[in-house]
This record gives structure tokens, C-alpha cells and sequence, in this order.
């Protein structure tokens, strides 16, 4: 019998047990572990068009991201935002100020928002190759505000409080490009457009736009072809002529009579002001404003077209729309400061071109070390807007600047009120590579500050996370521990550690800005900026050193023309080592798959394939050695039958395989010829290409099945994927000719890139694009609409060699070399597929898969869905071989297998991205860590995302925060209790001899 005592001694201990078990069984993210290993970027894009709200604090902008949202005035934070579209292009966008209406068209559709991002309503438009124009009719005395929208040559207005159309005019011919519309609002309303590259514009007047009455249709005929570069006053209408050199005008006040264009030459109206390749021109209440950065040009038009110069600001840099304000027209003029460093503001008014107001501001500056030359602030947009000073109760301005290089600021009373910095919302590549060792000497990268932290401080953050995960804390203490976790981590110490964790981010803008975050919070440590003419458009790397007393170098490349070049930089630091200007334009780099060793340091080496005219499409590509030296072509020569590559012709339905000559060992940088080695011609278009990874680790070559046989993988590194057929959303022949399109077929080949052999091909009918597509050692997913029932489908192939009578030999595979290389597309091997095809909820857009760095931990899919999210699909949901019944066997259990649905099943916890929205993906990359359980992911579109991936669990470490105080605290107590058991044991014993 146990006495009383010992029992509670025992239930102590089991106790101890369970909550020593619960920090060690814990696998889910709680609420205090969000952001300790990810980390989230919240942008709106780069800005095209904004607005002021006259009475609320909101800015309404349009982004060339596609994205369309409002600001909070007062810190320049998101109130709202919304994705139109997966295009690039900035969607056409209006503020209704008396509605409070937002209104969009992008990707088919018409919308309307209200300032709080609600959806109010939603209409399709005319599809058309041609991009809608949009414009909105301002409210007066005795009409209401009224939407006007140009498609497919036809005008319609619309009522903006649930987008009923109210009236239709047919104006122009339908054309592919797009129509330009300008609104006058004089004595009468009209609206007037035209086709660019014609000699004619169309003006219909608005008879009762409150009932969509449109009046009488003169057309207007110029002398000159006409630009898409329009506009409109009281009573003109003005056109710049395609060739930018003159200004078109055209009186309408009478439009009984025929109006024709009067055109009068840029040089004669404004002699001082220079040339420009892109001139603006836009309407005000007495004329108009020419503005051609620099310079700009305040012109006033009379009743019979004839314009005259009123004023002219040579130092113009951006020039605003009119506003009204205390029943006056004014526009703004931003001009660089004259002291340098700074930029002035100044208001003008439109009838005489007063000026009314002049503020100077600074120039902005940026948190991070600034590398190379110092960034040009090129605004690419000035909106001015008016508010209330509390003062005196008068009227002031405001200005919202747009920076080509991504940057937006708030100037309001000679401060800058806040600024956003958008240019990571454009990111092209990336690209991950090692921090400094923290032994090195001449870092850059300063060490992040941090809390001075003790022993006392250490044991304090122990005990809270021990009493935070038996929840015995309170709320301060819980935000003591968050606190003090910060403080003690040392994920953002800009050093390397063992385990690969820390690392540094290159991101490369299409501002033209390379910008070094650190993986742990994604805080900015450097930045290079590119002037717009030498914006590089490739990340690679270039050079890694076994030292790690040395600096990795990086490669930037530009490859168009003119102004083509290849540059190094060192990634550390961002100094650039040399330049290299290049003569040609560059189609397509290839990188080399077996890297150069020389010495210490590990060199990449490229070729670049020369870009050549149309008209020598047919021609062989030329392709240039990167670097071009000696030990390089040498070490090309080595590899040379191993360096194939493929190219798309000039026709999309063509694909061609290419291979290298013999090279010359010669001391002189000559270019490599490349010889055609296939061509094949598709019956369709080709929707998607994939391949695998060269650098992708395989741990093994084979693979035991349930019934304990060995099946080899067909690991050929040439191995390509290509779907073709019909894209969704494309008209096809077979839809012309009246044949049912689930006839239509979407046909994926597996090809050799080296003999242009079809390895596999297979079809499925009633199917269409897009396709998606991922390869991954021996294994190929791909995604394709099911027109039958509008799903998409995952159809799943693994591939292995067929090689009659090929035995597995445990010596061979542990000591023969030959046995686990990859085969040989020379010499062809049967190849056996398995396939099986799947229904999926989700709609993908791109795929990639996790990397580690052995290759042993089992692999996770990665799908970018519509919903701008990254799904980690297990491998095992989509394998060919699940078998389709629900009872398995024992040994089909020991290999994982899963019975076979028809649908693909999804769990809210395997979403990559958490419960973020990353918007608008553009690239997932995935890099590998020193644990082989652990890799990075970093997720960048409009937003940006990073985050540590276990696709098994961290089995081969513990967590950063795991509590060892808890661990050491349990094991007292069960060192204490055990002795404590023993000497209870001994006097129970004890007690019972004596009885």
C-alpha cells in the first residue's frame, strides 16, 4: 500500500512529466510566436494618378501595379486597397467628390468605391482589345455628377450612384488601340476624342446629361496627324501633333459650321521652351498649360482658337491639374530649389498666372546607407490639393509627390508632412546570399542596437516563458516577455550564424534601385540607385569565396540597348568592382551548371545570347563568354558537350535546341558560335515551360516501393516540360468554325533539350490554359482548366527508368558512381511514366517547390493561388501511385501512401503565407539553410513576405525560443522526486519489517 504522501509525491512528478511533454509536443504557431520567424511589407505600388478628397482626409491613388486604394492625409497609411488585375498596367481612376465615389475600370470591369474601400458597385464593360478611357463630368448647380466612358468607339454616360447607363453615342470606329477623351465644361457641356494617328477628333455635346440626352456630333478636322496627347478648356479643345513639334486648337463655340484645327508650331508659340519627347498638355479654365520637364508654358486661349503665351516657368519639373478653390482656378508648379537639395512649390493662378503661394521644401532622406551616386528625386506626378489652416480659417495648399524612383510625399506648409517609400513593391529578382562572418573586418553592415542585457535579465525571460506557456501569466508579464524576447534575439545581428539562418536579401527594383535586406525584420542596411537609362534588369551571382574573411560578389546586368552593360558589385558593402559595357542587347543568359574553381573562390560563368533583328530571327544565335578569359573558355571547353540550351522562335509555336561549337583557345574575347541541333514544331501555341533545378541535391537515386522493389528515378538534368494549346479567353479556329469546344485539348510533352527527342506526350480534351507548372527531380505537377466544369485540375506524373532487367545492388549504389549519375541523353533509356490527375480547389498562378540543402528532407510544393497566397502542397497528396481504396495495407502505411480522392483536400494550417495576403505575386524564392530541415522562402509582389519553412519539422534542432529554464526546472524536479521516492521506499520498508 502507498501512503497518502507518496501519491502526491507521484501525481508532483506525472505532473512535471505532462508539462515537460507540452513544450516538447508543440508543433502550432500561438499567438506570441506571430512575427518570430516571419515578417510582413505592406505597399500599395508605385503611384500614377491621385486625388484629393475636398472634405475628408483621403488621397485616392491609382498604382502601376495595378492597385488602386486611398491614404490617410494625416500619416500617409493605407485606409484601403484593392488588387484590379494581374496586368501591370495602372487602371484608369476618378474621384467623384460631391459621391465620395471611387470609380475604376481595369481588367473588364467598372467599379465603384467608396472611401472606406467598400465595393458599392460593379459593371462589365465591352471586351476589347482596346484599353477603356474613362472621365467624369463635375456637378453643378441644376445636374449631378456623371461618369463618361469611351470603349470600343462608343461614349457612354453613366449614373454613378449604381453605374446604370443613362445614354450611348457611337463616336468613333472601333480600333485596337486605345481612344483618348477630353470633358470641356464652358458654356455647354461636350466631350471630345479621337483615334491617335488620325487627322480627326470628334466632339459631341452633352445636351442633359442628368437624363443621358447627347446632342449634335461635329467632327473636327485638323491638318496634321494627331497624337493621344488631348485636352480640353472652357470652349477649345487642343491636340499635340504626332510628331510633338505643334500645337493643335479648335474653338467650339460654334459648332453649327464646320471647326477645323488650327496648328501652331511649339517653337514659334514657345521659343524657349526646349525639345521633349513626351509633351503634356492639359486644359484650365482659360487655356492651357504646355509642360515638357523641363519647362513649362501658361498659355491663354481666345473665342476663335488662337493661343497666346502668358507666362512660362523655365524650371518646371512637374506641373499639377487645375483646381478650384474660394471660386478661383489655380494649378501647381514644383521647380528644383535654387539653394539646392530641396524642391519650391509654387501655386499659380490660371486667368493671369499669378503666383499665390511659393513654399520650399527639403529633400527627402532616406534611413539607409546610400551607396554610389546619390539618387535623383524625378517626380513623375504633382496632384495639389487645398485644406482649411485653423488659425485664420483660410485657404492653403497641399501638394502629394510621386518620385519616378518609387518615392511619395505629402508637402504641406513647408514640411514634408510624411513620405512612402514604394519602390520594393516593383521588385524584378532577387536573390539571397551570406551576411559577414563577424571576425571579418571592413563590414558595412553595422550591428543592429539592442537592450543591454544580464544575467538577472536572461533568468527573468526564462521564468516569464515558462509561467507564459503553462499560462499561469498576466498581461504584463506577457508583454514583458514579448519584450524581452526581441532584446534577447539575435535573429537580426547583421552576421552569419552556424546555421544559416541570417541571411542577406538583394532585391532589385524596376525603379532602378538594388536594395540589401536583412532576412530577420527586413530592415533596409544599403542601397544603390540607377539612373533611368541604366537601370540594370538581371540579378546574378558571380563570385563565392571558401574565405570567409572575403565578401561575395554579385552580378547586374543590363540587357537592353542602348546602354547595355555587366557590372560586379560587392554584395556587402554595394561598392561597384568594374564595369562592362556591352554592344549587343541580350535574349537569353545561360549559366553554366558546373561553377570555376579558382583558388579559394568560386566563380559563376555565363553566356550570353546576343539579341538580333527580326529579320535575322532564323539565324543562329551568337553567344558571348561571361567572364571572358582564358580560364574560362578553358573551363567551357571542359563542359562543352554538356552545354546545350533552347530557345522560342520567332513563331510561338516553335521551340529550338541549341549547342555549342568547338571554342578557340585564344587570348582575345571572341564571340562562341552556337549550332541547331533540333527544332520542333507544335500544332499549338505553347502555354508553359518547365525544368528542373541543375543545382537541385538529390539524395537518392531509387525508390522502394511498398512491396519492398526498387524503382529508379529518371533523373535527366536536360529533361524539359512544354503544355500546349489554347489559352483562356482566346478565341480558337474550332470556335470560329461552330465545333464544341470541349473538343479543344491542352497537350503536355516531356522533351531532351539536348536531341530534341519526345520523351512522353500525353493530352487531355476539353481542357485549356493558363498552365501552370512545376519539374522537381523526377516528378512533374501541372495545373490546367477543365472547361466541362470550370474547375482546375492537378495532373501528377513521376517518371523512371524502364531499363529491362536493371537490377539494384547495394555495393554498387554505396561505391559505384556510375550508378547514381543521372542518365545520359545520348544514350536513351525507356522511360516509364505514372500519372494521375486530381480536381483542386485552389487556382494556381505560378509553382516552385522547397530546396533543402541535402535533399533528404521530404519536398513541399509551392502554389501561388488568385488569392495571393503560397499553399504548401505535400507531395504525397499528389502522387500517381495513391492507391484508390480506402483500407491500405500495412506496408502501403509504412510508405505513406494516401487513399485516392478526386478533389485535393485543403488545410488552413499549410498556407506558407500564414494568414497574409501578398499582393499581387510576382516571385517565390527559396533558399536552403545549413540544417537540412529548414529552408527560406521570401515572397515579393506588391507586398512582401519572408518566413522559415519545415516541410518535416524541425528535426534536427530545437526551437529559437525553446525554455531551457522549464527544461532544467523539470529535470530538478525529477532528480528531487526520485530521490525523495527512494527514501519514502526505505522507511515504508522499514516500517513493515518493524511491524
Amino acid at each position: 500500500m502507498l501512503t497518502s504522501s507518496l501519491k502526491r509525491t507521484m501525481k508532483l512528478i506525472l505532473c512535471m512529466l505532462a508539462a515537460l511533454a507540452a513544450v516538447e509536443g508543440a508543433t502550432a504557431m500561438f499567438e506570441d510566436q506571430a512575427g518570430t520567424y516571419d515578417w510582413y511589407r505592406q505597399h500599395i505600388g508605385l503611384v500614377s494618378s491621385a486625388s484629393f478628397h475636398p472634405s475628408k482626409p483621403r488621397v485616392c491613388v491609382a498604382t502601376a501595379q495595378s492597385v488602386v486604394g486611398c491614404l490617410n492625409l494625416r500619416d500617409g497609411s493605407l485606409a484601403w486597397r484593392k488588387a484590379l488585375g494581374s496586368t501591370s498596367d495602372s487602371p484608369a481612376a476618378i474621384l467623384l467628390p460631391k459621391s465620395s465615389n471611387f470609380v475604376t475600370v481595369a481588367e473588364g470591369y467598372l467599379r465603384a468605391f467608396d472611401l472606406e474601400g467598400n465595393l458599392l458597385w460593379q459593371r462589365k464593360v465591352l471586351s476589347s482589345t482596346a484599353v477603356p478611357s474613362l472621365a467624369g463630368l463635375a456637378a453643378s448647380d441644376d445636374s449631378q455628377e456623371r461618369i463618361l466612358l469611351l470603349q470600343n468607339g462608343e461614349l457612354q454616360l453613366l449614373d454613378p450612384s449604381d453605374g446604370t447607363v443613362l445614354g450611348t453615342e457611337q463616336v468613333l470606329s472601333a480600333l485596337a488601340k486605345p481612344a483618348k477623351i477630353a470633358v470641356g465644361s464652358g458654356s455647354r457641356n461636350f466631350v471630345v476624342t479621337l483615334n491617335s494617328g488620325s487627322r480627326e477628333a470628334v466632339l459631341v455635346e452633352l445636351q442633359d446629361a442628368k437624363k443621358g440626352h447627347f446632342g449634335r456630333k461635329v467632327a473636327i478636322e485638323s491638318p496634321l496627324i494627331l497624337s493621344d496627347v488631348l485636352s480640353a478648356s472652357a470652349d477649345t479643345v487642343a491636340v499635340l501633333s504626332h510628331d510633338g513639334k505643334a500645337l493643335c486648337v479648335a474653338s467650339v463655340r460654334g459648332t453649327e459650321s464646320a471647326v477645323r484645327f488650327t496648328c501652331t508650331q511649339l517653337s514659334e508659340l514657345v521659343p524657349e521652351l526646349p525639345a521633349s519627347e513626351s509633351f503634356r498638355v492639359d486644359g484650365t479654365s482659360g487655356g492651357y498649360v504646355l509642360f515638357g520637364h523641363p519647362g513649362a508654358a501658361l498659355l491663354a486661349a481666345d473665342e476663335e482658337g488662337g493661343l497666346k503665351l502668358v507666362k512660362y516657368f523655365p524650371d518646371a519639373i512637374s506641373v499639377s491639374l487645375e483646381i478650384r478653390a474660394d471660386n478661383d482656378a489655380f494649378f501647381g508648379v514644383l521647380e528644383e530649389s535654387a539653394a539646392g537639395g530641396g524642391v519650391k512649390l509654387s501655386v499659380i493662378r490660371s486667368n493671369n498666372g499669378d503666383v499665390v503661394q511659393v513654399e520650399s521644401f527639403p529633400s527627402p532622406t532616406a534611413s539607409e546607407r546610400l551607396v554610389g551616386p546619390a539618387p535623383v528625386f524625378t517626380p513623375s506626378g504633382l496632384v495639389l490639393g487645398t485644406f482649411v489652416r485653423k488659425k485664420d480659417k483660410s485657404v492653403g495648399f497641399r501638394a502629394l509627390v510621386s518620385f519616378r524612383n518609387g518615392l511619395t510625399v505629402l508637402l504641406q506648409q513647408g514640411v514634408i508632412v510624411w513620405s512612402r517609400d514604394e519602390s520594393l513593391a516593383s521588385i524584378t529578382d532577387t536573390l539571397f546570399v551570406d551576411l559577414p562572418a563577424k571576425q571579418a573586418n571592413g563590414t558595412a553592415l553595422e550591428a543592429a542596437e539592442g537592450l543591454k542585457v544580464d544575467f538577472n535579465t536572461r533568468l527573468r525571460y526564462q521564468v516569464l516563458g515558462a509561467k507564459v506557456q503553462l499560462k499561469l501569466n498576466s498581461q504584463a508579464e506577457a508583454e514583458e516577455f514579448l519584450l524581452l524576447r526581441g532584446a534577447l534575439s539575435d535573429k537580426n545581428t547583421p552576421f552569419r550564424d552556424v546555421n544559416g539562418f541570417r541571411k542577406l536579401l538583394l532585391a532589385l527594383t524596376s525603379t532602378g534601385r538594388l536594395a540589401a535586406l536583412h532576412n530577420g525584420d527586413g530592415r533596409l542596411l544599403w542601397s544603390r540607385s540607377f539612373p533611368q537609362d541604366a537601370m540594370p534588369t538581371k540579378l546574378l551571382p558571380w563570385r563565392g569565396y571558401h574565405d570567409i574573411q572575403h565578401s561575395p560578389e554579385i552580378l547586374l546586368l543590363r540587357e537592353t540597348q542602348p546602354g547595355a552593360y555587366a557590372a560586379v558589385l560587392n554584395a556587402h558593402t554595394g561598392e561597384q568592382l568594374w564595369h562592362l559595357p556591352l554592344i549587343f542587347g541580350i535574349a537569353k543568359v545561360v549559366p553554366l551548371h558546373a561553377p570555376m574553381h579558382e583558388g579559394s573562390a568560386v566563380q559563376s560563368v555565363y553566356l550570353l545570347v546576343e539579341k538580333v533583328e527580326i529579320a535575322a530571327a532564323e539565324a543562329a544565335p551568337v553567344l558571348r563568354l561571361l567572364p571572358d578569359s582564358v580560364s574560362s573558355r578553358k573551363h567551357v571547353a571542359v563542359s562543352e558537350r554538356s552545354l546545350h540550351f533552347f530557345m522560342q522562335g520567332h513563331d510561338p509555336r516553335t521551340l529550338a535546341g541549341y549547342r555549342l561549337a568547338t571554342i578557340e583557345d585564344s587570348s582575345v574575347a571572341v564571340a562562341v558560335p552556337a549550332i541547331l541541333s533540333w527544332q520542333v514544331n507544335f500544332a499549338d501555341s505553347v502555354l508553359a515551360v518547365a525544368y528542373r533545378n541543375p543545382t537541385e541535391p538529390i539524395q537518392s537515386s531509387v525508390k522502394v516501393l511498398s512491396d519492398r522493389s526498387i524503382k529508379y528515378k529518371y533523373l535527366n538534368p536536360n529533361l524539359l516540360f512544354v503544355a500546349t494549346g489554347i489559352a483562356n479567353g482566346v478565341p480558337s479556329d474550332s470556335v470560329a468554325a461552330g465545333v464544341d469546344s470541349l473538343s479543344e485539348e491542352v497537350t503536355v510533352h516531356l522533351l531532351d533539350t539536348v536531341t530534341g527527342r519526345i520523351l512522353h506526350r500525353q493530352s487531355h480534351l476539353g481542357a485549356r490554359g493558363p498552365v501552370t507548372a512545376v519539374l522537381t527531380e523526377n516528378a512533374v505537377l501541372y495545373y490546367f482548366r477543365d472547361i466541362d466544369t470550370g474547375r482546375f485540375v492537378a495532373t501528377s506524373m513521376e517518371l523512371y527508368d524502364a531499363t529491362p532487367g536493371r537490377q539494384f545492388n547495394v555495393l554498387d549504389y554505396l561505391f559505384n558512381p556510375n550508378s547514381t549519375r543521372p542518365v545520359s541523353s545520348l544514350k536513351p533509356t525507356p522511360v516509364e511514366v505514372q500519372t494521375q490527375s486530381f480536381f483542386s480547389r485552389l487556382v494556381p498562378r505560378a509553382a516552385t517547390v522547397t530546396r533543402t540543402e541535402q535533399g533528404i528532407t521530404a519536398k513541399q510544393l509551392l502554389i501561388v493561388t488568385n488569392t495571393d497566397q503560397v499553399y504548401a502542397l505535400d507531395r504525397r497528396w499528389v502522387d500517381p501511385r495513391r492507391p484508390k481504396k480506402q483500407k491500405l495495407t500495412q506496408d502501403e502505411l509504412e510508405e505513406g501512401l494516401v487513399p485516392f480522392q478526386d478533389t485535393l483536400p485543403i488545410s488552413p494550417l499549410s498556407f506558407a503565407t500564414l494568414d497574409r495576403q501578398v499582393l499581387g505575386i510576382r516571385g517565390v524564392n527559396v533558399e536552403p539553410t545549413r540544417l537540412e530541415s529548414t529552408c527560406l522562402m521570401f515572397v515579393h509582389g506588391v507586398d512582401l513576405f519572408y518566413t522559415r519553412l519545415a516541410p518535416a519539422k524541425g528535426f534536427d534542432s530545437l526551437e529559437d525560443d525553446f525554455n531551457y529554464a522549464l527544461l532544467l526546472a523539470a529535470l530538478v524536479g525529477l532528480t528531487g522526486g526520485a530521490v525523495i521516492l527512494q527514501y519514502m521506499a526505505k522507511q515504508t520498508s522499514l516500517n513493515q519489517k518493524w511491524k
